[in-house]
């Protein structure tokens, strides 16, 4: 009774929350929309992890899912078939399933799982190629183990079961060489390279 009329909530576009009422039911809420919670209803919160590379340590917590053209960055520290250690920092293009929407909220943390999963992968990969042919082909081989090789002029994707979350697209903003002695050879290596073919 301390306050008049009842919680009102704006969803934008391209985003949905969950509400949970005490008797255990759960809607998920998508936009453009406008909704009056009932007396008994609260909305589910997500914690997600922050900072480059995602951890735990600080985590954002909110109650709106972006379910369209979310973006998720992550710094990925690899190492190639010759033991040189890489950096590589990657933006990930998310969307969560239409039809699926009763899985949209199963994850809490849905930065933890895409983030640790793709590590996990991403490592693997370069773990079995070597440094000269990385750097060569760092691009590709992260699309190709990230979204799939290109079947029909475009490459299936990466979707997670667990919460209807699919990775459409990633970008590859920056490939670092972590031994600065490695690097330098690297690049004294391909101005030569340049140079012969100049000449």
């Amino acid at each position: 009774n301390k306050y008049e009329g009842v919680v009102m909530l704006n969803i934008w576009p391209g985003y949905a929350v969950q509400t949970v009422s005490k008797n255990g039911k759960r809607d998920v809420v998508k936009g453009p929309q406008i909704i009056h919670l009932e007396y008994d209803q609260t909305l589910e919160v997500l914690e997600l992890s922050t900072g480059k590379p995602k951890t735990d340590n600080t985590l954002y917590r909110t109650a709106y899912l972006q379910t369209q053209n979310n973006i998720v960055s992550d710094i990925i520290e690899a190492v190639t078939s010759d033991q040189v250690q890489v950096s590589i920092r990657l933006s990930y293009r998310v969307n969560f399933t239409e039809g699926k929407e009763e899985k949209w909220f199963s994850v809490s943390n849905y930065v933890k799982l895409l983030t640790q999963h793709l590590r996990s992968v991403v490592r693997n990969a370069i773990k079995k190629t070597t440094l000269e042919n990385f750097n060569e082909k760092s691009t590709d081989i992260i699309r190709d183990t990230v979204l799939g090789n290109v079947v029909e002029g475009k490459r299936p994707g990466k979707s997670f079961d667990e919460n209807g979350m699919v990775v459409y697209d990633v970008e590859v903003l920056n490939v670092q060489i972590n031994d600065s002695a490695v690097s330098r050879l690297l690049m004294d290596t391909n101005h030569k390279i340049v140079e012969n073919n100049l000449k």
